[in-house]
């Protein structure tokens, strides 16, 4: 595992010479532009697993080269504040966990389900207000997490994946009652409510 975390230094990417051979890269904190070197993230052609987060409310952007980067299993993003689901993670054929905490979003995009591999989708602390219809699509979907997620008081249960199998919706603003008909409507799917 590559850890570039606190690293202050603007040259990083291009003094790493073996970043054809990294399979994990870890940057936390980072106080350069992480789009400035988009193209360098190419150079990690054997990445499975990226994790990637900026301090809360950071202008910080990452470049979306990473989109491109296919042999990608595991991506988790932290406190980006992005304001729109990014549309480079739906470029990623292979990902099959995907983190994605501490932004504004509202909504994810109807494409969301050619994420078709996806097994694991943390979406928390964001501000979504309703999940997609196509969101049923995702046959490999098993676990969503929608825990702090304020904004979110329905799930239409026509639109969660068919084969999911454990749902975290704790905390949330999702009322006692809407928690119940989800359980009655699927009564296989594993709630997790600590409220």
């Amino acid at each position: 595992m590559l850890n570039l975390s606190k690293s202050k230094s603007e040259n990083l990417f291009e003094k790493i010479k073996t970043a054809k051979d990294v399979t994990k890269l870890s940057i936390r904190y980072p106080n350069y532009d992480l789009e400035k070197y988009g193209p360098s993230f190419l150079n990690f052609g054997k990445l499975k697993s990226l994790f990637l987060q900026s301090k809360a409310n950071s202008i910080n952007i990452i470049p979306s080269d990473v989109g491109e980067l296919k042999t990608l299993k595991q991506l988790e993003i932290l406190n980006f504040s992005y304001q729109e689901f990014p549309k480079w993670i739906l470029k990623l054929p292979n990902l099959e966990q995907l983190v994605f905490r501490g932004h504004d979003i509202e909504s994810l995009p109807k494409s969301i389900s050619q994420l078709t591999k996806l097994k694991s989708f943390r979406l928390e602390n964001c501000a979504i207000k309703k999940l997609p219809e196509s969101m049923y699509k995702m046959k490999k979907l098993i676990h969503l997490s929608l825990a702090d997620n304020f904004k979110l008081e329905s799930i239409d249960t026509n639109y969660l994946p068919i084969n999911l199998k454990e749902l975290i919706v704790s905390p949330s603003n999702l009322s006692s009652k809407q928690k119940e008909m989800i359980l009655k409507r699927r009564p296989n799917l594993k709630v997790i409510d600590n409220d």
